[in-house]
């Protein structure tokens, strides 16, 4: 193959060589990528935080008040204030049948925000206070 390539004369042997360098090149980057890609892969688990939680934090939650009242058989309205978005309204009904009638003003959790009702619970003083 050596004495094929030293026969080559001008711009040819030139264009072989840049070619076989470029080939030589992309095969050691390929080698060195191999290498140390699980290496850097083991270096990132070992620096990223280790903290896997399930729980969800308060920021978590979309938090909102009552701007009309929610019972059973009366549809509300809430003006989410949480969960980092601008204030919005929503008609609101209450999360669960058999909850008591919220009243306006009152703090309260959208636990499922479908079909662009929010579905709301009180506002437990336990989550606020967890927190601090």
């Amino acid at each position: 193959m050596l004495t094929w390539f030293t026969q080559l004369s001008g711009p040819l042997q030139w264009a072989v060589g840049a070619g076989t360098i470029i080939i030589a090149l992309g095969i050691l980057w390929a080698g060195i990528t191999l290498l140390f890609l699980p290496l850097l892969a083991l270096i990132q688990r070992l620096l990223s935080p280790v903290e896997n939680s399930t729980s969800i934090s308060d920021n978590d939650y979309l938090t909102g008040t009552l701007t009309l009242p929610v019972a059973t058989d009366h549809t509300g309205e809430v003006m989410i204030t949480g969960g980092g978005r601008a204030r919005q309204t929503y008609p609101a009904k209450l999360w669960a049948a058999d909850a008591p009638a919220l009243t306006q003003g009152e703090q309260v959790v959208v636990v499922e925000l479908r079909q662009g009702v929010a579905y709301v619970e009180r506002l437990r003083t336990a989550l606020t206070s967890d927190s601090h």
